[in-house]
């Protein structure tokens, strides 16, 4: 089978499986009695397509139409279902599971998404958000500011063995800016050698970024943290903490931060599960282990 073959069939499939996805939530199902087995609308080498898959894509549909569906729509939108289950049988019989990054980040998004969607169904008690924002004062001040430094190294066959050697120099004290000159590549979007805003620092570097620097010291160096295009090392040059705000006026970014350290810790425990069920093995001169769970508030 061609390349080309190859990314149609995972692009289609990636495709119909996204836009099913974002249909609708699940509501009372009209086709309980429809088919061979209670709750199921047709079997597809034995994978199920059930009546709730139909119920939402039929709301999807009827969302968008005028007149009210009629049972040609419906066996329409059941072929559809169909086409999408088939599409997706055949990814992972000719290995797209295994070798598309397109098809492999979908379903991590997905896993993502649905482990992140569990941890989310309960508000997070206030006195949890009070002991956050006692803890970390610096995090919700009125005009917090950074001077960083990144020595970014783009995405590529070469990436690791430039941050060895930049590892390297920084721990024989080679300052960072010679460091970052000698071994970083050119990011998008330059750091200004000035003090910023969390919001306009995170322009520049994205959110695991910023979380990391909000971790740093001045004079620290952090380790390498994902960036847009490839990661960095991250110098923290200067902080400004500001002037803290009061509780009842930052209520919604102290429960933003205790949001973003629950999923942390929710995909954590839940990696770290998969992890401990897993056969392992590594290569000789390879290792690696899970990370510890965060604490949600700390």
């Amino acid at each position: 089978m061609t390349s080309h073959f190859r990314q149609r069939i995972a692009g289609a499939a990636v495709t119909c499986g996204l836009a099913l996805g974002l249909w609708g939530a699940l509501a009372e199902n009209p086709f309980d009695d429809w088919g061979g087995e209670q709750g199921l609308a047709a079997s597809v080498n034995g994978a199920s397509v059930t009546a709730d898959d139909l119920t939402l894509a039929t709301e999807a549909v009827a969302a968008d139409k005028r007149n009210a569906l009629t049972d040609a729509d419906r066996a329409r939108i059941l072929a559809r279902l169909i086409d999408e289950e088939l599409l997706i049988q055949r990814g992972i019989e000719v290995g797209l599971v295994d070798s598309d990054n397109t098809v492999r980040k979908a379903i991590v998004n997905a896993m993502i998404s649905s482990i992140l969607a569990e941890a989310a169904d309960s508000e997070a008690p206030e006195e949890e958000l009070r002991r956050l924002y006692e803890e970390s004062p610096a995090l919700f001040s009125g005009s917090a500011r950074y001077r960083v430094a990144q020595l970014f190294l783009a995405s590529g066959d070469g990436q690791q063995q430039a941050l060895a050697d930049a590892e390297a120099a920084l721990e024989a004290g080679t300052p960072f800016g010679d460091v970052a000159t000698r071994f970083g590549d050119r990011p998008a979007l330059a750091l200004p050698d000035t003090l910023l805003p969390p919001a306009k620092l995170r322009d520049y570097t994205g959110p695991s970024a910023l979380a990391v620097v909000r971790s740093l010291k001045p004079g620290d160096t952090s380790a390498p943290v994902p960036v847009p295009g490839g990661i960095a090392l991250i110098h923290l040059i200067e902080v400004d903490a500001g002037t803290p705000r009061p509780f009842e006026e930052v209520r919604a970014l102290v429960a933003a931060e205790h949001a973003r350290r629950r999923d942390d810790a929710a995909l954590r425990t839940y990696l770290n599960w998969l992890w401990g069920r897993a056969d392992i093995a590594f290569a000789e001169g390879y290792t690696a282990a899970p990370e510890d769970v965060p604490e949600i508030a700390r």
